[in-house]
């Protein structure tokens, strides 16, 4: 198949919501958690409405490198902002925006800070914590359970085989 497409990342994707990105990653102390969920919302809804959006009404599918399920999960569950909250402020800010499939990866929380430990840079949220890095399993589990929306990967598999399981749904979904 040759399918239109665009790959971006979130948060990100424009010149603004990188800028936000880049704080939000940089800033370890000076900002609270409802400080930083609320930059979280506002790159994503300038990704949605520059990036995204304009190419899914143009007929391309969009590849995103994560999304809003990072952030409940990631601020709303491990950062305690609430899980339920998270959701609410993304149905409310950004009337529940949210991928048609979501591939989630999953690996054991050990076999995550060993590839932690291989990379050369470094955000406040690449820790090397195992006990951080369970609680963010968790919070995944407990978002993806019963959800359809879900694909669960076993990222320990080969990047060919993961490759083809992806592209084998896709396919299934045109």
């Amino acid at each position: 198949n040759n399918l239109p497409f665009i790959i971006t990342r979130d948060p990100g994707g424009t010149k603004l919501a990188e800028s936000l990105r880049s704080l939000i990653l940089k800033v370890k102390n000076n900002i609270n958690i409802e400080e930083e969920i609320l930059m979280l919302m506002a790159a994503r809804s300038h990704h949605i409405n520059n990036v995204i959006q304009p190419a899914l009404d143009k007929g391309k599918i969009v590849i995103s490198d994560r999304f809003a399920d990072s952030t409940f999960v990631y601020q709303g569950y491990v950062n305690k902002f609430g899980l339920k909250e998270s959701i609410n402020l993304h149905k409310k800010i950004l009337n529940n925006f949210l991928p048609y499939r979501t591939f989630l990866f999953l690996l054991p929380s050990k076999e995550i800070i060993q590839r932690l430990k291989k990379r050369k840079k470094f955000n406040k949220y690449d820790k090397i914590d195992i006990h951080f890095h369970k609680k963010v399993i968790s919070g995944y589990k407990k978002i993806s359970k019963n959800n359809k929306r879900f694909i669960n990967i076993n990222a320990n598999l080969s990047e060919n085989f993961i490759h083809r399981k992806i592209i084998k749904t896709i396919d299934k979904l045109i």
